[in-house]
This record gives C-alpha cells, sequence and structure tokens, in this order.
C-alpha cells in the first residue's frame, strides 16, 4: 500500500513569489466540492440549533444533535482542503465558509441577546458611547474596557448608520471580523508557503485552537483585533517579500500598516502587543541572517513596520490605555506567575489537565481533549527540521510562535495559568497553522482515488479530532450548550427572572447606584440595569463578605457604608449547589474554587430581618435591598 510521503522543500530565499496555478485566463473558477458542502454546513447548523433548543429543555438529544452538527460542519471542509483536484477558488471559499459557519454556531448560541461576561461589557460601553458621545466612559462591569474603544466605535457606526440595535450591529461588526481573518489568514499561508492547498489545510488547523469557536466569535474587542492584526502582517509580508513592487504600491502598502497600526492599537492590548513582538523578532531575525550572508539586503524589510507597530502600541499605553491595560491584564499574569512558581516548589498540587472547577468530563471527553494535542506536539518537531534548513527569517518567526504551544499547555497544569493560556492559543495557532500548511500541504497523495479517499478521510477524523477536542479543551460541559439555570455558570445563570430585576433596576433606581450581588446578576445589573456593580475590597475586607457571614454584623455594615453600597441584590439559588466557574462573585473571594458546599442559606437569609435593610422588589429567589436607612445610621 502506498503511503503519502513528506516532500522536503528546497530552501526558498526570502524574497520568492508564491506558486499559484493558473486557472486560464478568463476562465470562470471552479467551485468543485463548495456547493456541496455549504449544504451540509447548513445542514450541521440546523442541527445545532435542534440541539440548543432540546438542551434548553434538558433534554436528552440536545449534546447529540450538537456534535453531530460540529462534526457535518468540520469533517468534510478538512477533508476536500487536504485533496490535490480542489482549486485555488474553491479552496478559499471552503476557508470562508468554515470561518462563518463556526461563527454563526456561536451565534446559535444565543440569537436574540448578549449573555455575560464580556460582552454584556462591551454592549454596556457601546450603549454608553451612543448615548453620551464619549469614547472613554468608565465601565461598571470591567474596568479595562474603556480605553479600548476600536470596536464599540465601529459597532456604534454601524448602529447609527443602519438604525440596528447594539446587538445586531455588533453580530454584523464581528461576523465580518471572522470574515477578514479567515480571509487574511489564507492570503498570507498562501503567500509564506507558495501553496493554496497549504494555506487552507492552515486555515482549518488555525480553527482547532481552542478560543476559536466561541471565545473568538464573541461581541469581544479580541474577536475584531485578530483581524486587523491578521491583515496587519498580510500587508507587511505583501510589502517585505514582494520585490518587485513600486515604489508607490510600497508607500501605499507603508500606510496601511500606520493605519492599522493605529487601529490595533485602540481596539486590543495583548494583539497589538504580540503583533510588534512578532514584527520585532522577524526584523531581528533577518538583520542576524544578512549580516551571516544568509540572505541578500532586504529592499523593504520588516523593520521600518515593527517600529510603526510598537511605537503606535507603546504611545497608546503611555498616553490613553496603560492604566486600563494594567487594570485588566495585570492580575491575569500575576496570578498566572504565582501558580507557576507555587506548583515548581510545592505549594500547590497540579490541576487536572481539561477539568473545570466543579464540574468534570467524562471519559470520552477527556480522551477527546488529550487527542487534540498530540498531532500538533507531533508536528512541531517536523516542522522545525523543515524550517531549520530553509534558512528563512519569516520562516522562523513563525516557527517561534509554533513552540510555545507546549508551554501554553504547562499553563494549564494550574488554575490561574489556564485563562492565561486560553489567551495565547489564537496566537501560537498562527505558527501551528504555518506548520501545518508546510508540512501536510506538501504530502504527496497516493495514487489510486481509493487510497487518496481513505488517505482524506484520515485526515479529516485526525482534524476533527483535534477541533472537538479543542472545544472540549475551551468550555466545561454547563457552557458548551445553553440549558436551564445554574448557578454560577455566566451565560447559564441567566434566566426570566434575572432577566426581569435587571429591567426593573433600570426603570425605578437611580442610574449607576452602587450595588452588591453575585457575578450573573451583577453583569445584568451592569448592562441592562444600568447600575454599578461593586466588587473587591474596602479597608481591605472583601466586599463579598457581606453574604458570607451568618449574621449582618458590625463589619458587614461597615463595609456596606464605607463602600458607599446603595441596593444589594441576593439571588437564594447560590445556596443550592456550587458555581460552576468555581466562585460566586469573583474569583479573588474567600475560598473561591476550593469550596466542599454551596454558600449557607441562613447567609442569604438574614437580610430579610436586619436593621436598615429594607426590601424593595422580589421576584421568587431574586431580592433587592436598598441600604439607605442603614447609611442613615438606623440599625
Amino acid at each position: 500500500m502506498a503511503e503519502a510521503v513528506l516532500e522536503t522543500p528546497k530552501p526558498r530565499p526570502a524574497k520568492a513569489a508564491p506558486r499559484r496555478k493558473r486557472e486560464g485566463a478568463g476562465s470562470r473558477p471552479s467551485l468543485g466540492a463548495l456547493p456541496a458542502i455549504a449544504i451540509l454546513s447548513a445542514a450541521g447548523l440546523v442541527a445545532i440549533a435542534l440541539g440548543n433548543n432540546d438542551a434548553r429543555e434538558a433534554e436528552g438529544a440536545g449534546q447529540v444533535l450538537f456534535w453531530a452538527g460540529l462534526t457535518t460542519i468540520y469533517g468534510p471542509i478538512a477533508m476536500r482542503l487536504l485533496s490535490t483536484s480542489a482549486s485555488r477558488a474553491e479552496r478559499l471559499g471552503l476557508a470562508l465558509l468554515l470561518g462563518v459557519a463556526t461563527f454563526l454556531v456561536k451565534v446559535l448560541y444565543s440569537p436574540t441577546f448578549y449573555p455575560p461576561f464580556d460582552e454584556l461589557a462591551t454592549w454596556r460601553q457601546t450603549e454608553e458611547l451612543l448615548r453620551s458621545g464619549h469614547l472613554f466612559a468608565s465601565n461598571p462591569i470591567a474596568a479595562g474596557f474603556p480605553g479600548f474603544p476600536g470596536l464599540e466605535t465601529v459597532t456604534a457606526a454601524i448602529a447609527q448608520l443602519a438604525g440596528f440595535n447594539v446587538f445586531h450591529s455588533g453580530v454584523v461588526v464581528i461576523g465580518l471580523a471572522r470574515v477578514g481573518l479567515v480571509l487574511a489568514l489564507f492570503l498570507l499561508l498562501e503567500r509564506v508557503t507558495g501553496s493554496a492547498r497549504g494555506a487552507g489545510i492552515g486555515v482549518a488547523i488555525y480553527a482547532c485552537n481552542p478560543s476559536f469557536l466561541y471565545f473568538d466569535s464573541q461581541f469581544g474587542h479580541e474577536s475584531l483585533a485578530l483581524m486587523l492584526g491578521a491583515v496587519a502582517l498580510l500587508v507587511v509580508v505583501i510589502r517585505s517579500e514582494s520585490p518587485q513592487l513600486s515604489a508607490r504600491a510600497a508607500a501605499g502598502l507603508l500606510g496601511a500598516t500606520i493605519l492599522l497600526a493605529a487601529g490595533l492599537a485602540a481596539t486590543h492590548h495583548m494583539t497589538s502587543y504580540a503583533i510588534s513582538a512578532f514584527l520585532l523578532i522577524w526584523a531581528g531575525l533577518s538583520a542576524y541572517a544578512y549580516r551571516k550572508g544568509q540572505i541578500g539586503r532586504p529592499e523593504r524589510g520588516p523593520l521600518l513596520p515593527a517600529l510603526i507597530m510598537t511605537g503606535c502600541a507603546a504611545f497608546w499605553f503611555v498616553f490613553v490605555g496603560g492604566g486600563d491595560t494594567i487594570a485588566e491584564l495585570g492580575s491575569v499574569f500575576t496570578d498566572a506567575f504565582d501558580s507557576v512558581v507555587r506548583l515548581i516548589f510545592g505549594g500547590s498540587g497540579p490541576k487536572t489537565l481539561f477539568q473545570g472547577s466543579s464540574e468534570s468530563n467524562t471519559a470520552v471527553a477527556r480522551g477527546l481533549a488529550f487527542a487534540s494535542v498530540i498531532p500538533l506536539l507531533a508536528l512541531i518537531p517536523v516542522g522545525l527540521r523543515v524550517v531549520w534548513k530553509s534558512r528563512n527569517p519569516l520562516w522562523q518567526t513563525l516557527a517561534a510562535a509554533a513552540v510555545l504551544y507546549p508551554v501554553t499547555l504547562g499553563l494549564r497544569l494550574t488554575l490561574s495559568g489556564t485563562e492565561t493560556s486560553q489567551r495565547a492559543s489564537e496566537f501560537v495557532f498562527v505558527g501551528l497553522a504555518f506548520f501545518a500548511a508546510l508540512v501536510v500541504g506538501r504530502l504527496r497523495m497516493p495514487s489510486t482515488r481509493l487510497r487518496r479517499a481513505l488517505a482524506g478521510l484520515a485526515f479529516a477524523a485526525v482534524a476533527t479530532t483535534m477541533f472537538c477536542g479543542a472545544f472540549i479543551v475551551s468550555e466545561l460541559p454547563a457552557t458548551r450548550q445553553p440549558g436551564p439555570y445554574l448557578v454560577g455558570g455566566d451565560a447559564r445563570s441567566v434566566n426570566a427572572q434575572s432577566m426581569a430585576a435587571a429591567r426593573w433596576s433600570a426603570e425605578h433606581l437611580p442610574r449607576d447606584s452602587r450595588v452588591l450581588t453575585d457575578r450573573a446578576n451583577g453583569t445584568l445589573l451592569g448592562s441592562y440595569g444600568e447600575l454599578k456593580p461593586v466588587l473587591g475590597q474596602i479597608h481591605g475586607i472583601s466586599v463579598t463578605r457581606v453574604f458570607f457571614s451568618e449574621t449582618l454584623d458590625r463589619v458587614d455594615r461597615e463595609v456596606i457604608r464605607d463602600d458607599e453600597i446603595e441596593y444589594v441584590l441576593v439571588d437564594r439559588r447560590l445556596s443550592r449547589e456550587l458555581p460552576i466557574l468555581g466562585f460566586y462573585f469573583e474569583p479573588a473571594e474567600p475560598r473561591a474554587y476550593e469550596r466542599k458546599g454551596p454558600i449557607d442559606e441562613a447567609a442569604l437569609a438574614k437580610f430579610r430581618l436586619a436593621a436598615g435593610i429594607n426590601r424593595i422588589y422580589a421576584n421568587g429567589p431574586i431580592a433587592i435591598y436598598a441600604t439607605s436607612a442603614l447609611a442613615e445610621g438606623q440599625g
């Protein structure tokens, strides 16, 4: 039986133009199997919609339909992208179909409104921009959002021009951003490797990053910034790797780089820093290769774009968004570093991989999660061998991104490092997609039709395992689909009673009043309710103490008065079960991630009879209490 053979590419000079298969001047591009696969993707989306409806009603068929829909969307696309017979136009169409279909999977989770947390924080920021006209208004849900108004500006503009509400405008913006990301990534990989087949395979592997399906499709800053960053890289590569460009065209691309760098700096901190670091490393490796005589003098190297990108990011940090960046990322990285140190020196044990704080995946799900990383780990040494022979600085920089993948997996051994690993996956997988395009894209397929079909099925099976396993890695079982109410489950903690309390607050309570409540209700009150949720500490005491103490004692009353808390929303459902995400209010609350039982019911019931606390709203398990009498010294 003939085996697939890896063709080791000859070293290419950095300025080599991509090899593209011409389909004939004036001929219509062949779409091949694209229409049929598009119908399959539509059927997959219907299955997911039906599965989500069943999940909302807690019916058993929900999961089966959901996973069947995912595999129906991804598997046929991956299989066709591996084939040698597909035209460039078909491959590009399949890559775009994959991007759009997976984005619609996220839309089908909540097709009428944004669930917590990040999306509602962005929604509140956009609504505030439309209401006040101020770009940098404070955000009561997420302190790090006001300094990066790029997404909110674009969304507000579409809302005003088209007459859409913020939700529909956000769907349009993020949908277009997903299309732009996939298109830019395909063109980038095609130009770098010289292969449309490799580019399609690379996009299929990039879709296997844990953040692709949900996190990078949400109404959040990074979803737009990834598209801007990918387009910026493409523009820089075209300018630097195309010696035939005229001076005028090169100047136009440099101008586009400046606009993209400015837009990226104003949209998302981490993406801006990652692209800056990539360009700086590429520029450094290019300078080293030139001094060693490995490449000729670059006519238009990456150094100037790197300085532009870094300069824009630094300017925005110093003069606009530095405080917001530190507020949002500071604790993420410091907590991850602290977790790693404690793990190394025995301060804490390792976290079980691919497990949540209060939920367990099935043995099959854990097996898929582990299986999803093995092909990627195996791909790295093969890709490094090919890159080492090429002496291409751009290839080397992409390889440097890929080799960070095992590091990000190591961070998942720590509880606090999981978020850092998740945030890094979008960038690390650009390098892994390049390795896939370089290695898998140059595999010589078997000569007979049957063996080619079997090879395609094998690749589709492996890739689909990676895709589904990555989704298991990124999402807990409770958050993969909508469903009945769960405590501490973000989107799963939103139901009609929670929404009713938020709507009532917007109508009857003063705007921006300070309210103390759990995370899910606080997100709703901070967005739809137009209030200001309170978290953190006052005089070194966590404000969440008010909920955990058995009686409303002197310390609790001082916390309420000194932190100027005007209202307290109590949701008695918190006493029913442990929080899905490991905490009720915030990650810094006492015994977060370590609780063995739910919050004491008596601790939540104490507000009903406490002096100086007056109930002003009740709806089932939810009650809102006013603290004005307590602030005036009564009780």
